[in-house]
């Protein structure tokens, strides 16, 4: 299936689901790190508490483990979001929900919460500066609904509804912030984190057949300074679609213009065919790359990672000789 960048309606939805499943981890699962996992470098909290601000990274995480372990088990129910967009790369997403203690706890405690969540989409994804909410903890009271022996037939077939809702919604967006973690959000094709995933699973299985192709882009930086970074934008969009057309889902960028072909599936013919058939469309397309490939029959992904690294640089090295040469000869 074809993979492209994410539109910012896409970039909403996804700000949505996240918002939905720090709430998710935080009350019905009593885990901070995903959100922790998620935070800018620059980050404010509004909290409640003895916590009601906090600022930086590494403070507002303390914090948040704090409440590990001391988080009684709620259900989240009638959530609703709202993300406007406020520059190019800042979001603000408003939600409310009610939250309520599980029907198996001693006393059903049901309140209305509100958050807050601003987030910066940065190159590797979105990145939350900003949260503020309210404090259920402390206004949670009982409701006319009761203690879990008095919910009537119909009050537990409504929360059983809501569950399911929830349950079904949080699949759906677990796809799309499994989406947002591991593509490159600027040319759809995996990211660094993706990459980081494979070459530690390929680590721990003997292999008999490992092709790598390290491909980096010539003169990127000359494009954007001479014709803008939109220019160089539509210079990786097209350098990785070609990559995509010849490899699959077997692209990863892993820097700002280097991309890595991981293939434990081709014997060597094959592999190298793809790669010239690359290489082929890209000249084809003015796109000035160098290359360097390592293929082995009983591979090893860190060596392969390296040779083909070296290869790829010995090959730069012999296009800017080139590029000299042809300055002095004018």
């Amino acid at each position: 299936m074809e993979r492209y960048p994410l539109t910012n309606d896409k970039k909403k939805q996804a700000l949505i689901a996240l918002t939905s499943l720090f709430l998710h981890k935080h009350y019905c699962e009593n885990d901070t790190e995903t959100l922790i996992a998620h935070l800018d470098e620059t980050f404010s909290w509004f909290g409640a508490a003895e916590h009601e601000y906090a600022v930086g990274q590494e403070t507002v995480a303390n914090i948040l483990r704090s409440f590990e372990g001391r988080v009684q088990k709620c259900e989240l129910s009638d959530e609703h979001y709202d993300v406007i967009q406020i520059s190019p790369d800042v979001f603000i997403c408003s939600g409310r929900l009610w939250i309520a203690t599980a029907p198996s706890s001693d006393a059903y405690l049901r309140v209305h919460q509100r958050i807050t969540t601003v987030f910066r989409w940065k190159k590797d994804g979105p990145r939350c500066c900003h949260m503020h909410l309210s404090n259920p903890y402390a206004e949670m009271t009982n409701e006319d609904i009761g203690f879990p022996e008095k919910m009537s037939a119909e009050s537990r077939k409504y929360f059983q509804e809501q569950i399911e809702k929830q349950k079904k919604l949080l699949e759906e967006q677990h796809i799309l912030i499994t989406q947002i973690y591991f593509e490159d959000l600027s040319t759809g094709v995996f990211n660094r984190n993706k990459f980081n995933q494979v070459c530690q699973e390929l680590k721990e299985k003997t292999l008999d057949r490992l092709g790598i192709a390290y491909f980096d882009l010539n003169g990127l930086k000359k494009t954007n300074d001479l014709f803008g970074h939109h220019a160089g934008d539509d210079l990786l969009l097209r350098t990785a679609s070609h990559l995509r057309q010849a490899f699959g889902q077997k692209v990863y960028r892993i820097g700002g213009d280097e991309f890595i072909v991981i293939d434990d599936q081709s014997e060597e013919d094959i592999f190298r065919a793809h790669v010239s058939s690359a290489v082929n469309a890209m000249k084809e397309d003015d796109i000035s790359i160098s290359h360097g490939t390592s293929w082995r029959a009983s591979g090893d992904i860190d060596e392969q990672i390296n040779e083909a690294d070296k290869n790829m640089y010995r090959a730069k090295q012999r296009f800017y000789a080139n590029q000299e040469n042809n300055r002095r000869r004018r």
